[in-house]
C-alpha cells in the first residue's frame, strides 16, 4: 500500500466519499474495509456518541406492535409517520438513548424549558416546544412520557428517522415573556389566561385611552383576573 502522504487531497470532501479503516467486529479478523463519511455519521447518530451537554438523540419508531426498543421515541399510539411537527403533543422517549446511555436522571431536567425537536438528517424539519411534564410512563415505565406545548413548526415526522431533542433558545423572543389580553366585551370582570409561568404584574389600559384601576387576583401562575367597578373594554399588558 502506497504512503498516505503519497495520496492527492481533497479539498472538498463528501458523504459519499470512502475512508479506510480496520474492521474490530468478532470473526472479521481486523480485515481493512472502506467506509463513506455518510456511514461514519450514521454511527455517530446511531451510538449518541457526540457528547453535546444540552441534547440527546432518538431513534424514531412507528412500528410498535413488538414493544418499543430502547433509544427510541414513539407516539401514545405508535405509528405518526407523516404527523406534522405543529400536531405533536406527547411522546413516549426510552429512559436510555442510542448507545446504550441512560438519561433517566437527565430528561426531567428539561421541564418547564423551551425544546427543539428535529430530524438530524434534515434540519428544517422540526418543532420548537415548551415541555409541560415528563413523567414514568405507568405502562412502560422504561419510557418518559413528554407533553409538549407547540410553540413553532416546519415539516413532518419521517420514518425511521433519527430526532434530536435539544434545549432551544429563540433569539427573537429574548427577554422577559410578556402577554397584552384584548377586553373587547365590556365586563367588569376581566378573565386573563396569560401562561407566562409566573405571577406577572398587570397593567390595564381602558378604551378610553385612559389607564384602568381594578383589583388583581391570581388563580395560578398562568391565569388571573381583573376586577373593576364597572364594565370597562380596553387592554391588559401582562409582564
Amino acid at each position: 500500500m502506497a504512503r498516505i502522504s503519497t495520496y492527492g487531497i481533497d479539498a472538498k470532501p463528501e458523504l459519499n466519499d470512502k475512508v479506510i479503516g480496520t474492521d474490530t467486529a468478532p470473526g472479521a479478523d481486523l480485515r481493512t474495509k472502506n467506509y463513506s463519511l455518510g456511514e461514519v455519521i450514521a454511527l455517530f447518530n446511531q451510538s449518541n456518541e457526540i457528547g453535546v451537554a444540552d441534547q440527546s438523540i432518538f431513534l424514531y419508531q412507528s412500528n410498535i406492535s413488538q414493544g418499543r426498543d430502547v433509544g427510541t421515541i414513539s407516539f401514545v399510539a405508535g405509528g405518526g409517520v407523516g404527523t406534522p411537527f405543529s400536531a405533536i403533543t406527547q411522546v413516549l422517549i426510552s429512559k436510555t438513548a442510542p448507545g446504550n446511555k441512560s438519561v433517566a436522571q437527565y430528561l426531567p431536567l428539561f421541564i418547564g424549558k423551551d425544546i427543539i425537536l428535529a430530524e438530524s438528517g434534515n434540519i428544517n424539519s422540526f418543532g420548537t416546544y415548551k415541555v409541560a411534564s415528563i413523567t414514568t410512563d405507568i405502562a412502560e415505565p422504561n419510557f418518559f412520557l413528554v407533553t409538549l406545548e407547540n410553540y413553532t413548526s416546519n415539516g413532518v415526522i419521517s420514518l425511521d428517522g433519527y430526532y434530536i431533542f435539544s434545549e432551544f433558545v429563540d433569539a427573537n423572543s429574548a427577554g422577559d415573556k410578556n402577554y397584552v389580553h384584548p377586553q373587547e366585551q365590556a365586563s367588569a370582570i376581566w378573565t386573563v389566561q396569560h401562561n407566562l409561568d409566573k405571577f406577572p404584574s398587570c397593567t390595564m389600559v381602558l378604551s378610553t385611552g385612559q389607564q384602568g384601576y381594578g383589583d388583581v387576583t391570581f388563580i395560578d401562575e398562568n391565569e388571573l383576573t381583573i376586577t373593576f367597578a364597572s364594565a370597562e373594554t380596553g387592554k391588559a399588558y401582562i409582564n
